[in-house]
């Protein structure tokens, strides 16, 4: 957009208006020019910046005649425009301006036909829910497409609607080539081939001449309404064919009034499956910000923090996924997993599996390639071994194990197997020499026992376990809790109940 433009063309016309009162050859073709110069400058800025724009030149008119001549060159502009989404301005100034009569169009056939074009296109824009559509299959069966209001599942896929006519010959051109792209590239979609007349003997002859191909990914279906009960022609403009939209998994559409070569660059950029860098401190910063947020939600408790996390997951994959962007859903899922993965505490480690079994092991419709399988796939496999052991819900593993004991009686140590601690509830922390985490959470939980009466001794107990010193008096023994514990990161706090039920892992005692 370049304002600057706009104030010349209206000084222009400010110039005209006082001069004459009709605009004579040589000053209509130096506004026409300052006119293309504008259009030209904001055609990228997209349709609403658009609209604004052109409203205000318009209204920048005072003069009958030159504004008269400003929208009807702008009207016309954008009615002719090849720019994708241009219908969409050519629509809003025939509502805003000539259906109301505040300018007027050279004839009434002119309005007309204006009105046409706006009621045949204005419901079918990009960035509209597709217009519902109920037609036949060749074998006379109803199906309904586009239907709004429906749950968007994962990896549901784009559509495309062909409309043609058997005795259109840039129909039969277009035919060839789409024929051609879908079997080539066999993309994931739906395809819907759409016959406007109503010669099932001509549509039979054309179908099999022309829609000869072969796919395994991209599903072809046949259809015609030869009633014209679904206004077809309306809802999606079709005053002439071929005709070509595409829509996403959302059901709005993403793209109007397509060829071949435009329709094979959409998707080319809607499936590309470029290889990606994750993990970087502007992402870092995001997650921490969104966890933040989603943490907000809930009380500030184990529970809470753990479904925190797991909103945030859904979140930004489903956004993607819903929207149809698996490249988008790529980038963010592998930037969180490799944030969450050296994260310590419950919601993270929890989040993490979380992350790894819903997004992204056996999800073949987002990681399919050999990067993803080296920077993602496999990372998340190495990560669920550790993250697979112990599970809550779980009998903890039946080893008998050195440690100390700690209760409300006595402090002791003491070889004991960890399904059989017997307390109410059981808190086995696996720590390592000189390390401040495992002290403090020592601390902590001796702290907890000491507030037990004899009572009460047997409510809770915890179960001390030095790694460093299983490792150097019995090495057999480590591996063995190594593995059935994710061990990777100590301190490692697991709760069991009485019966040497997993509740719990990756805990703190520190408030």
């Amino acid at each position: 957009m370049k304002r600057l433009t706009i104030i010349l063309v209206a000084f222009l016309a400010a110039a005209v208006i006082s001069s004459a009162q009709q605009l004579d050859s040589a000053k209509r073709v130096l506004l026409d020019e300052k006119i293309s110069e504008y259009v030209a400058a904001i055609e990228a800025a997209g349709t609403d910046v658009q609209k604004e724009e052109c409203d205000f030149l318009i209204g920048s008119s005072t003069d009958s005649l030159v504004r008269q001549h400003v929208a009807l060159r702008l009207y016309d502009h954008y009615v002719s425009s090849r720019v994708m989404g241009a219908e969409a301005v050519a629509i809003h100034i025939f509502d805003t301006w000539f259906l109301p009569g505040i300018v007027k169009m050279e004839s009434d056939m002119d309005l007309m036909t204006a009105r046409v074009y706006a009621d045949f296109n204005r419901r079918s824009q990009i960035g509209m829910p597709a217009p519902e559509l109920t037609m036949y299959t060749i074998d006379g069966d109803v199906m309904d497409l586009c239907v709004q209001g429906c749950t968007v599942e994962d990896g549901q896929r784009h559509t495309v609607l062909f409309f043609y006519d058997t005795d259109c010959s840039k129909c039969k051109v277009e035919s060839i080539l789409l024929s051609h792209l879908l079997e080539d590239e066999d993309y994931p979609i739906d395809f819907f081939a759409i016959y406007t007349g109503d010669d099932q003997q001509a549509w039979q002859k054309y179908i099999s001449e022309r829609f000869d191909f072969r796919t395994s990914r991209t599903m072809i279906t046949h259809l015609w309404d030869p009633t014209l009960d679904s206004d077809f022609q309306r809802k999606y403009g079709i005053l002439q064919t071929p005709r070509m939209y595409l829509i996403g998994p959302d059901n709005f559409i993403k793209g109007r009034g397509l060829d071949t070569y435009s329709l094979a660059l959409m998707f080319n950029e809607i499936f590309a499956h470029p290889d990606l860098t994750y993990g970087n401190p502007e992402m870092d910063a995001f997650f921490d910000n969104l966890i933040a947020t989603s943490t907000m939600s809930y009380v500030q408790s184990d529970e809470g923090r753990r479904t925190a996390v797991r909103d945030a997951v859904t979140y930004l994959a489903d956004s993607q996924l819903h929207a149809g962007d698996t490249t988008m859903c790529r980038q963010l899922l592998g930037d969180f997993l490799y944030y969450l993965a050296p994260k310590t505490g419950q919601a993270m480690k929890e989040g993490t599996k979380y992350l790894i079994d819903e997004y992204i092991l056996g999800r073949n419709d987002i990681w399919n390639t050999a990067d993803d399988s080296l920077k993602v796939v496999g990372f998340a496999e190495i990560l669920n071994d550790l993250l697979s052991k112990s599970m809550p819900g779980s009998l903890i593993a039946d080893i008998k194990v050195p440690g100390e004991l700690l209760t409300a009686a006595k402090s002791m140590k003491k070889t004991m197997k960890l399904r059989k601690l017997k307390g109410e509830s059981n808190l086995i922390i696996f720590h390592t020499n000189g390390c401040n985490i495992c002290a403090a959470e020592i601390a902590a939980a001796r702290n907890l026992i000491s507030r037990l009466d004899r009572k009460q001794k047997n409510r809770i107990k915890v179960f001390l376990v030095n790694v460093d010193d299983i490792l150097m008096s019995d090495p057999s023994l480590a591996s063995r809790l190594f593995d059935r514990f994710d061990l990777s990161t100590l301190p490692f706090i697991i709760s069991t109940d009485k019966k040497g039920i997993i509740d719990s892992r990756y805990m703190t005692l520190r408030n």
